[in-house]
């Protein structure tokens, strides 16, 4: 599987969007359970929906969290990724 992340501190209110194509699965895990699935263990995390190319949330005011950018198919491309902050 191909993957890209990116770390996320807490800080200032905002949102986060990103471009990307629809077949991509975004998650957003804390600390531990980012640990968690780089050690292909179980975890909980938030699967966001990716709809018409884009997908938008509430960026994590408190701690450190991970943005997991999942391509399943052989033609996944990080330059096709387009990560987006716009404060609150």
């Amino acid at each position: 599987m191909n993957q890209i992340h990116h770390k996320i501190r807490g800080s200032y209110p905002g949102f986060i969007g990103i471009e990307l194509p629809n077949e991509y699965q975004v998650l957003l895990l804390d600390e531990d359970n980012y640990n968690a699935y780089r050690k292909h263990q179980n975890y909980n995390g938030v699967c966001m929906e990716v709809k018409d190319e884009y997908c938008h949330f509430e960026k994590p005011t408190q701690g450190s969290w991970h943005l997991v950018i999942e391509g399943k198919t052989c033609g996944f491309s990080p330059s096709n990724i387009h990560i987006i902050y716009k404060a609150a």
